[in-house]
Parts: C-alpha cells; structure tokens; sequence
C-alpha cells in the first residue's frame, strides 16, 4: 500500500513535469535561455518551484505530507516572489526588499535562539538569517544538481521524507536539463528546509553549520566582492560551484560537494561544530582565492590583459 502511494506521488509529479515543461516551451514562459553566464545549450523551463509548490500543497491537503507549512503565509511569499522574478527578472534591490517583507511575517510567526539575547536582538539575527538563507540557497542553483541535491541531503537529515522525494523525482529532470527549479524553487526549498531544521535546533549558530555549504557559498562570495571593491549583489562565475566543475568536473565536483554539505550538517550537532566550521571554510576559500587567481592568470596571459578575479 505505501508502495503504492509513492509510485502514484512519483507518476502525479511527473505527469505535471511534462504537462508545464510543454505549457513553458509553447508560451515561451518561465523559460531561461543560454546567456555568457548560462551555459546550457538550449532553453530550459524555469519550472521546478512551480511543481514543487503544487505538490506540496497536493500531498498536504491529501494528508501525506503532514506539515503546517502550507497555512504559513511566508510559505507563499517566498513562492510568490521567485515567480515574479523568474517572470519579469526584477532588480535585485527590489527582490531583497520583497524578502524584507517574507522575513518581518517569519519573524513573527518563528522563534529561533541567538547566544541567550533578548528577544528584540535574537528578532533581528533571526531575520537577517532568513534573508541570507533565502539568497544563500539561490545561489547555489547554478550548477545542474547541486541545490536539488543538497536539498535532499537536508531533507533526509531533517527526517522530511516525502520532500526528499519530490525532490530526487526534479533532480532526475533537471540532470538532463529538462527543467531548472528558478528562483520560485530556490527560495521555496530554502524555506521549506529552514522550517524543517527549526524543529530540530532552533539555534542560530547551529543552523549556521548545518547549511554550512550555501552559507559558504553565499559569505564567501559577498567577502570577496567587498575585498575587490564590486558591487556584492552582482552575479558572477566565481563562486565554489563554477570554479570546483571547472577546475574537477562536473559529476566529481557535486559528489565533494554533498559529502561537504553532509559533514557540515552532522558537525551542526557536535560541541565545537562551529569552531570547526570557521576552519574548514578559511581553508576553501584559501582554495577558492587561489584557483581563481590561476584561472584568471592564464586567462591574462592568453589574452594579454591583467590579472584580476
């Protein structure tokens, strides 16, 4: 009988794959096409976020997916918001200030824990932790399987089974560049994980370590951006991800990768899981710093221009 129920959850979703993925490619909509920064070879349906959004509410008005996150209304916002930047590709300045608005609604409706503070400080680390997710989440979706991966990751260490499923069937579409989660996907599962950790820790340091790899991802590129004087909010091919399937290749980087972000996730629960952390990301981003100086070097020499990462 569950077999039963999970064949028909995977052939529901799948079914939905196809019937957006043909909606996406006939109305040209929630369709990202090749850029100098997106390399895949052909456009790919923004859908993701969209199937992920409707199945969960599917399995939670069915009951299988017993969760109260669908009576949350950031769980909506956060949707909301990456649809309309999938859509219309709006300013950076003016999604953050949208995420502003999801962050004051989570604040209010969640209560996480910051180094024994008061409750005002503990409210304010608890929103800019939530922006940051958000955003730290987003940015890692830039290489095929490495959100939807690590989502997975989370899910099953969170005990969040029947998201982990919807997930593994996406990630199964999005290997063969069949669908990309978008902004809508991205922000969606950073919430829906965010709430889930919530209910196993609801400290912030611990959360911290336990999303260890995108909040690298996302501190890391912020740190260098400032360090070199750009604008931190302005895309770039420099992150972790870009410069690990440059440097290793595609399938070795995103095994180092999950095997990252698990080890961070089980550090989460040890006594000097933070301390550790620190240590482990100053030594990738040494890495990072000076593969990106080697890249651009022999970028430099190539073409008779300076160095500059």
């Amino acid at each position: 009988m569950v077999m039963t129920g999970f064949l028909l959850i995977i052939l529901f979703e799948v079914i939905l794959v196809y019937i957006f993925s043909f909606f996406s490619n006939k109305t040209s909509l929630l369709l990202e096409y090749p850029s100098e920064r997106k390399k895949h070879n052909k456009p790919v349906p923004l859908i993701g976020g969209v199937i992920l959004f409707l199945m969960v509410l599917f399995l939670s008005k069915l009951g299988i997916y017993e969760n109260n996150i669908i009576s949350d209304v950031v769980f909506y916002i956060v949707f909301a918001i990456g649809i309309i930047d999938d859509l219309l590709e709006i300013p950076y300045y003016l999604k953050l200030l949208l995420q502003f608005i999801a962050g004051i609604f989570y604040i209010n409706s969640h209560h996480l824990y910051f180094l024994g503070f008061d409750n005002l400080t503990t409210k304010i680390v608890t929103f800019l932790f939530f922006i940051v997710i958000v955003n730290a989440f987003n940015l890692i979706d830039g290489v095929n399987g490495l959100l939807i991966g690590i989502a997975i990751i989370y899910s099953l260490m969170t005990l969040n089974f029947e998201i982990a499923l919807l997930l593994l069937i996406l990630l199964f579409f999005n290997f063969q560049e069949s669908l990309f989660m978008g902004d809508s996907g991205a922000f969606l599962v950073a919430y829906i994980l965010l709430n889930s950790a919530g209910k196993i820790s609801v400290d912030i340091l611990k959360l911290v370590v336990f999303f260890g790899y995108p909040i690298y991802e996302i501190s890391s590129s912020f740190l260098r951006r400032i360090l070199l004087g750009r604008n931190p909010f302005k895309p770039d091919t420099y992150h972790l991800h870009h410069i690990g399937v440059k440097k290793f290749g595609h399938v070795f980087f995103l095994i180092n990768a999950y095997l990252l972000s698990l080890g961070f996730a089980i550090l989460s629960t040890k006594k000097f899981g933070l301390i550790i952390y620190f240590i482990v990301s100053a030594i990738i981003f040494v890495f990072q710093i000076n593969t990106i100086k080697h890249f651009e070097h022999s970028k430099g020499v190539s073409e008779g221009n300076d160095s500059d990462f």
